[in-house]
């Protein structure tokens, strides 16, 4: 006895799509970071001043420089601190990066000074807190870690005679 098999797809009708496709692009075309900037109004007199990140990036970068001087004598932890200097500059370039692309003030909007910033206001997650104290908390972890890690240089500088 013979069956016969008929597959749901003979039924229907094969065409060609001869309608020509757009071509892939991964980019979309319009300038650079278009979607990253964003215009944050009030951010030029409430948020966090650029100088304050760029000391944020001074201080480490001084720690490194710290650890190069001290600690880089021969080859393999010349190797290792070079992998340490790469690391932080992508991590710090990524993270300070994107804040200073993000948050961009609004075209009519005029930065405030240093001095400004300092004796203002700024807005955080819980509230509002003083320049002042903005500056304090980013940039007193840092410093302690600079000073920390000079005195651990010149205390091995010492103690391995010169």
């Amino acid at each position: 006895m013979a069956t016969q098999v008929q597959h749901i797809y003979d039924e229907v009708e094969r065409t060609v799509d001869t309608t020509p496709r757009p071509m892939l692009t991964l980019v979309r075309e319009a300038s650079n970071y278009d979607d990253l900037e964003r215009t944050a109004p009030g951010i030029a007199a409430r948020g966090v001043h650029k100088n304050v990140l760029l000391s944020l990036v001074g201080l480490y970068a001084t720690m490194l420089t710290s650890f190069w001087s001290f600690f880089a004598r021969d080859t393999a932890t010349a190797l290792v601190m070079t992998m340490v200097t790469v690391l932080m500059i992508v991590y710090f370039g990524l993270i300070v990066g994107g804040i200073l692309l993000a948050d961009t003030p609004a075209p009519d909007e005029r930065q405030r000074s240093f001095a400004e910033f300092l004796s203002g206001r700024v807005d955080i997650l819980t509230g509002t807190v003083t320049g002042k104290e903005v500056v304090l908390q980013m940039l007193f972890l840092p410093a302690c870690m600079l000073v920390l890690a000079t005195t651990v240089g010149i205390i091995a500088r010492v103690s391995q005679g010169g």
